[in-house]
């Protein structure tokens, strides 16, 4: 039977201190306090994951990757993730609001790449920069320990320098085509993500963006290799996914959930993206636990 997917707030966390807009701590100090931490949750804010030693397997909206050492992750509110992590695991795990990164740099957090949750990779291979981010890390959590004076200025200064690091050499290793695209991307998604159960017609969204539907398929082409209109149905499929993993909830009420006024065409339409029926997909995952 499926199970209802934690939602962490920063406020779940051990050490967090009430009213705190970011968050940082060792990974095996996690592990070792926060009970079942490793199971499938999602969160409210953004999340950077360094892995300094261990391995093991990280799963990212049913994409799993292998843990390493000097391995970075990048997870965005709503994202739902598990681990099984070796006994010798060791890292950072930093937590941010969205408006701790506002307060100084605007809307900077989303013009970073990594930080959209279904169409790029959430995972950067730093082995050529792992001392600076590995320094960065240090410094970030000495501050966030020592509680000295302007804190909170001087720990986002040290998450502004990990994530334009990590922005370069993401560049490098995911090139792409020009920034006006990306912002057009970033733009799209960023609609999708607040409107893909209500709206499903590409032209309303080109619409909103000031640009013609064309165009928008054209972007989405040349940038991601795929049409508007797939970014609209992956979007679903990922949240269909997990209500039928992490809910009990009937197919038939997660069709109407997910603004399908005809089950049987929801059906239709998961098993067309997935080559699985909801309930074939629901009954796989129950084999595999």
């Amino acid at each position: 039977m499926a199970k209802s997917v934690p939602v962490y707030k920063l406020a779940s966390f051990p050490r967090h201190e009430p009213n705190a807009l970011f968050y940082i701590t060792r990974l095996e100090r996690l592990v070792g306090e926060f009970t079942g931490i490793g199971d499938s949750h999602s969160h409210t804010f953004y999340l950077l994951m360094w892995i300094t030693q261990g391995s093991g397997t990280h799963t990212i909206d049913f994409k799993t990757y292998d843990v390493a050492a000097n391995q970075l992750y990048f997870l965005t509110p709503g994202q739902v993730h598990n681990w099984e992590l070796s006994a010798d695991i060791r890292g950072y795990n930093l937590f941010f609001e969205a408006n701790f990164m506002r307060s100084r740099f605007g809307n900077r957090l989303h013009q970073y790449p990594f930080y959209h949750s279904h169409q790029h990779q959430p995972l950067l291979n730093a082995n050529d920069r792992k001392k600076l981010i590995g320094d960065l890390f240090t410094f970030a959590y000495e501050e966030y320990e020592q509680q000295q004076a302007n804190r909170s200025d001087v720990f986002l200064s040290y998450l502004h320098l990990l994530l334009e690091t990590a922005n370069r050499l993401y560049s490098q290793q995911w090139p792409g085509a020009d920034t006006q695209l990306y912002d057009h991307i970033r733009q799209y998604e960023e609609l999708l993500e607040h409107q893909f159960i209500t709206v499903r017609e590409v032209s309303a969204y080109a619409s909103q963006m000031n640009i013609t539907p064309n165009y928008l398929n054209h972007i989405c082409k040349k940038i991601l290799g795929k049409t508007a209109s797939q970014l609209v149905h992956e979007r679903l499929i990922v949240e269909a996914q997990r209500l039928l993993t992490h809910t009990t909830q009937s197919v038939k009420e997660i069709a109407f959930r997910l603004g399908f006024d005809d089950p049987s065409y929801f059906v239709r339409f998961f098993k067309k993206q997935t080559k699985q029926t909801p309930a074939e997909f629901r009954l796989f995952l129950t084999d595999h636990r």
